[in-house]
């Protein structure tokens, strides 16, 4: 389990599907920037099972203080086609009742630490990708020491049409190592 200061990860189990279907199938929960399918415990079953076989993981994140789930979080492998690229994607939704709070910010910075730091062989690069329009999902990875590379052109598909996605990228050597990073990034 990762423990930050006001937020914990915990893998996300048999005993979790069911909330993270309902989460999965609300479009509040969702928000806009995702296309809404009904999911069910089978569904986040395999999803679940595809992150962790893939060299990857999906957590709740939970509130320490009130003790409750209040998003998910993961990480996966988008290099899989080659053992020659060395990096890994992140990803988080957080729950609608609890936006605002720098909770995304937090749970961001944790697992990007937690990857430069215990993923072995040592990895070099974690990527998130944010469709256009989503400002707050790119304030987030900002503010967890990502940086913008680029536009990658028409490849989210969205309400029916096609979008462009901002791509984020931190390097091991930008993170520099786990002391220098928790100076600057709370959590």
């Amino acid at each position: 389990m990762l423990i930050g200061h006001k937020i914990e990860f915990k893998p996300i189990t048999a005993d979790g599907y069911a909330l993270c279907a309902e989460w999965m199938s609300n479009p509040s929960y969702m928000g806009n920037y995702y296309n809404i399918f009904p999911e069910t415990n089978e569904t986040i079953h395999e999803l679940v099972e595809s992150s962790n076989k893939g060299g990857g993981g999906a957590f709740f994140i939970w509130d320490k203080e009130g003790k409750e789930p209040v998003g998910t979080i993961g990480y996966f492998n988008p290099f899989t086609f080659s053992p020659t690229f060395s990096g890994l994607e992140i990803w988080y939704q957080v729950h609608q009742d609890h936006r605002g709070k720098r909770i995304a910010t937090q749970a961001a910075s944790l697992l990007i630490n937690h990857l430069f730091n215990a993923i072995r062989p040592p990895i070099n690069r974690i990527q998130a990708t944010v469709v256009m329009g989503n400002e707050a999902s790119r304030r987030v990875l900002e503010h967890s020491g990502m940086n913008e590379e680029g536009m990658m052109r028409g490849v989210w598909f969205l309400h029916g049409e096609y979008h462009d996605e901002h791509l984020y990228s931190i390097l091991r050597s930008e993170w520099g190592g786990e002391k220098n990073y928790r100076i600057n990034h709370e959590f």
